[in-house]
């Protein structure tokens, strides 16, 4: 019994592997070698049989022409005796006569040789029979020759001179061409009889062989077919050509292999399936085990990011009381040595805050939990702090560390500030761990900037003098590999989070060697610019002389160019031992400098001498003296000098710290431009009213101050339950809710709010230290409206009111009194929305009003098509564009109608009833302004000359570009 290899298979033949050529059947072949040989020897025989009799009758043809030419010569010749006319005449008359009666001969001319008047030689015929010769000759071309053949395509002749005649005589005589062509079209026709009678008795034996050569194949095909679809008991029958006996042999000894194969595979197969089942229960038992060890590792996952979370809680929460304690005691009244006391306890905390972050972060990056925060930021700022807590670890390797900013920097940016002092943090400590004597600077360029869009480019150089080929190597490597395939060591994992940070923000990280032998570190960022809040106050100080007196040239270089950029002269003095002379020297000429930063480097360890050299300037040349230095050297000398120096500071050296040293040096030539200052007091029409809650008393008591400097009427809960009561007695515009609280939590207390609540909706800000992806998504899902993260910094707490205030305001809220008409345009306003800078706030109007041409009509289809969602959305960007430019009327009609339409924007059937008079007043609001900008030119109205004046960031703003 025939039993396939494999049961249940479907067995199919197999396609024909492919050829390049052209494929044909072996009946094809025969046909071709058997008749091919055949054909071409009938051919070749049949074409020399015709040849050789070619020849031969043209030899016969040319032997009986020369015959007769020689011939009828010789009877002209024997005829001597009469005259030559009369020879002539019998001739033609008899012997010419008898020549034509041959088929050989087709014509006979005789030719005399004449001179005409010219005395040229001329044939001339005298004796013709039969048809003209198809070619002549003249007399020129046969004087002289003997009797020859003339043979051409036209003409075939046999020529004769005439013996013993003076004059040139010839005899011609044309042979009948046909004669012999028609005997070589017999033979021809003859030989194709034959090659016929060859190719039929070639084509019967093709065939015959050809069809037992077929049978013989196919006998051996079906054999073949049957053995591969599994009938290994078919054999191949013999045959009496050697060959084809020879291949059957071999197929049945293939069919009996393979019938052995086949049993040996299905004994093999079974013995297969036996210890398949032994290992599928086997697996089932490990699987088990697997899933029991996956809850388990899930669940001590779980547990991990619980604990870190509740530790990040535990710190965070007293983090918050001490940083904003310590921001809010920087603002009061406290000598330089206790603010820098300050200054250290809080840079100290936002360094432990930073390693926190970078714990956090690094199990967020594995997890995929991260998030980015996006709030107001200085990033200068972020810089300098960030350099200044990393400091004395730099002083411990003679570094110190220089921050450059660009001048073109914004003052306020978009950002996550805390990630972005992470990322410094771990690249300038990486910087200097691989450096030693020396300066590492970090530099702040601003590459490319479009409307609010930043880019900026952050680099770090090491000298690199304690770090080998092989530590960079390493270095690269950390910075190019994947977090997952390093050793978790504290260098690996900060350089590992700084790159996935950088990545998560969309910049990039690079490290590159330097001509120094150290290496550089470059960051790119993309930044947003943050036009809502007030940009900081820039001073000015022209005509101011200050003389830099530091051996450090990068230091020199950083101080000098903050100081071109506020309009001072600065000039560099490197040299501490011809100080006091230069000093006596300026001093006799009236040219003191204005004030003297000297730097405690000049002092070498020798302290005494620098004190006395700094009392000596200020009691004998009346020098207004400013001690810059380390910490530590401040201190060595602050005793000493606090009497007679106007001011120390601190290095690294900040803008701000320069800039308020200038201030108590040169207090008269300071010009500050009319601008308000970095965190300014809210103006609210009437004071808000908001709820902090948290069950931490200090920051309870911190929310209230910051609060309150904003004038900001707080109110403070201690629970949840407290503040529930509260909110259902009491009038809130805003309420700050703490998360986690024992009894009820803020989630559950805002969930009873939104409950509760009727008519206007009241913005609950979460405050919270977990800022992770599912903590997010929780909070907005309980009802939350945004969140804060611990520790809550000044900047980020007035961002947030602004922004939610400006949000959730009526049209009453922010109308002007009615007792005084709101102004169609403000320029004022727009000058001090545009930070002063008329140029910015006259392109910033010229964008708002070309974009009312398209804005006027897109609201009329919209409000004609009931879209509200798509009218919303109109009306919101309109409402920003306004916010920019001082519209105040256009400004207060769109936040009117975007409130209307807010609740009702994903509603199909709305009464239109509800807001009509509302989007009426803002169609009246566009058209007036429209109508307004007619009339107006609006570089007469900002004091502007050319239409191409820049703005504040130095950037020419188009009319095509679209402020909202």
């Amino acid at each position: 019994m025939e039993q396939n290899p494999q049961p249940g298979r479907r067995h199919t033949r197999a396609s024909p592997r492919r050829t390049h050529g052209r494929r044909f059947s072996l009946r094809a072949i025969l046909f071709r070698y058997t008749m091919a040989p055949a054909l071409i020897l009938s051919l070749l025989l049949a074409l020399l049989f015709t040849l050789q009799q070619m020849q031969d009758r043209r030899d016969l043809l040319l032997s009986h022409g020369r015959a007769s030419a020689e011939q009828l010569v010789e009877l002209i010749h024997l005829s001597e005796g009469h005259p030559f006319e009369e020879r002539i005449q019998w001739l033609d008359k008899g012997l010419m006569a008898l020549m034509l009666e041959r088929d050989m001969i087709r014509s006979v001319q005789l030719y005399r040789a004449d001179r005409n008047e010219a005395g040229e030689e001329k044939f001339t015929l005298l004796s013709s029979v039969g048809p003209r010769p198809r070619t002549s000759f003249s007399a020129d071309q046969l004087r002289g020759k003997q009797a020859h053949v003339y043979e051409d395509l036209n003409s075939l002749q046999v020529l004769h001179p005439l013996r013993g005649e003076d004059t040139n005589c010839w005899l011609t005589i044309e042979l009948h061409r046909p004669y012999f062509l028609v005997g070589t079209y017999q033979v021809a026709l003859v030989g194709l009889i034959g090659l016929i009678i060859c190719t039929l008795i070639a084509l019967v034996w093709a065939v015959a062989l050809a069809e037992r050569a077929s049978r013989s194949l196919e006998r051996i095909k079906e054999t073949l077919r049957a053995v591969g679809q599994g009938k290994f008991a078919t054999r191949a029958a013999g045959s009496r050509n050697l060959e084809l006996s020879q291949l059957s042999e071999e197929i049945n000894l293939m069919a009996e292999n393979l019938a052995e194969y086949q049993r040996d595979y299905q004994d093999g197969l079974h013995q297969s399936m036996e210890d398949l089942r032994q290992s599928l229960d086997a697996m089932e038992e490990q699987n088990i085990e697997l899933e029991l060890a996956r809850k388990k590792a899930l669940e001590s996952s779980r547990i991990k990011s619980t604990f870190l979370a509740n530790t990040s809680h535990e710190i965070r929460t007293p983090l918050n009381g001490i940083i904003g304690f310590t921001n809010l005691l920087l603002k009061t009244e406290v000598d330089q040595l206790q603010q820098d006391y300050l200054q250290t306890i809080l840079r100290s905390s936002e360094s432990l805050l930073t390693t926190i972050n970078d714990i956090l972060d690094f199990s967020r990056i594995e997890s995929g939990n991260l998030v980015l925060d996006h709030s107001p930021m200085n990033l200068g700022q972020v810089l300098e702090e960030t350099l200044q807590i990393l400091a004395p670890f730099g002083y411990e390797h003679n570094l110190e560390l220089v921050p450059f900013v660009d001048p073109q920097l914004p003052p306020s940016q978009i950002g996550d500030p805390l990630r972005i002092k992470q990322i410094l943090t771990n690249l300038v400590s990486t910087a200097i761990r691989c450096s030693e004597n020396g300066s590492i600077p970090v530099r702040i360029a601003v590459q490319s900037g479009k409307e609010s869009e930043l880019m900026v480019q952050i680099s770090i150089v090491d000298n690199g003098a304690r770090c080998d080929e092989q530590g960079r190597r390493e270095l690269r490597q950390l910075l190019n590999s994947s977090p997952l395939q390093q050793q978790v060591t504290n260098n690996g994992m900060g350089l590992s989070t700084a790159r996935s940070l950088v990545q998560s923000m969309g910049g990039e990280l690079g490290m590159e060697s330097n001509e120094q032998g150290g290496s550089s570190y470059w960051v790119q960022l993309p930044l947003t610019i943050d036009r809502n809040r007030a940009a900081i106050t820039r001073e000015q100080f022209p005509g101011c002389r200050v003389l830099l007196v530091d051996p450090n040239p990068m230091t020199r270089q950083q101080i000098y160019q903050q100081l071109s950029h506020w309009q001072a002269e600065a000039q560099e003095h490197c040299d501490g031992q011809n100080l006091v002379p230069a000093i006596e020297q300026m001093w006799r000429h009236d040219a003191l400098p204005d004030a003297l930063i000297i730097d405690t480097a000049i002092a070498a360890g020798n302290f005494d001498d620098f004190i006395a050299t700094a009392q000596q300037l200020v009691d004998t040349y009346q020098c207004r003296v400013v001690v810059q230095g380390s910490p530590v050297d401040l201190r060595r000398c602050y005793d000493a000098l606090r009497t007679r120096v106007l001011a120390f500071l601190g290095k690294p050296v900040s803008r701000e710290g320069l800039l308020r040293a200038l201030k108590r040096v040169v207090p008269h030539q300071a010009q500050s431009r009319p601008q308000t200052g970095a965190f300014p007091a809210l103006p609210w029409p009437s004071a808000p009213r908001v709820l902090a809650v948290d069950d931490h008393e200090a920051n309870r008591l911190l929310m209230s101050e910051l609060l309150r400097a904003q004038n900001i009427e707080a109110v403070v809960a201690a629970s949840g339950a407290e503040a529930l009561a509260l909110w259902r007695e009491q009038h809130f515009d805003m309420i700050f809710m703490d998360i986690q609280m024992p009894g009820m939590d803020g989630i559950a207390t805002t969930r009873k709010i939104r409950e509760e609540e009727s008519g206007r909706r009241t913005p609950v800000i979460a405050l919270t230290a977990h800022v992770g992806t599912e903590e997010k998504s929780r909070l907005l899902s309980a009802g939350l409206d945004d969140y804060l993260s611990k520790p809550v910094s000044e900047v980020q707490l007035t961002h947030t009111v602004k922004r939610w205030m400006e949000v959730n305001g009526s049209g009453e809220d922010i109308a002007i009194p009615p007792l005084v008409a709101p102004r169609l345009v403000d320029i004022g306003e727009s000058l001090n929305l545009a930070n002063q800078d008329p140029g910015l706030a006259r392109d910033l109007l010229r964008m708002l009003l070309k974009g009312l041409h398209e804005d006027e009509p897109e609201l009329t289809r919209l409000f004609a098509e009931k879209d509200h969602k798509g009218l919303f959305e109109r009306v919101h960007r309109l409402h920003g564009g306004c916010c920019y430019c001082g519209v105040l009327r256009l400004r207060s009609a769109t936040g009117q109608l975007q409130e209307m339409l807010r609740p009702v924007q994903d509603q199909a059937l709305v009464d239109t009833g509800e807001f009509e008079g509302a989007y009426e007043q803002v169609r009246r609001e566009i058209r007036s302004l429209r109508e307004w900008a007619t009339e107006q030119d609006l570089d007469a109205l900002f004091g502007l000359e050319s239409v191409g004046a820049k703005g504040s960031n130095g950037r020419v703003i188009r009319e095509g570009e679209n402020s909202h």
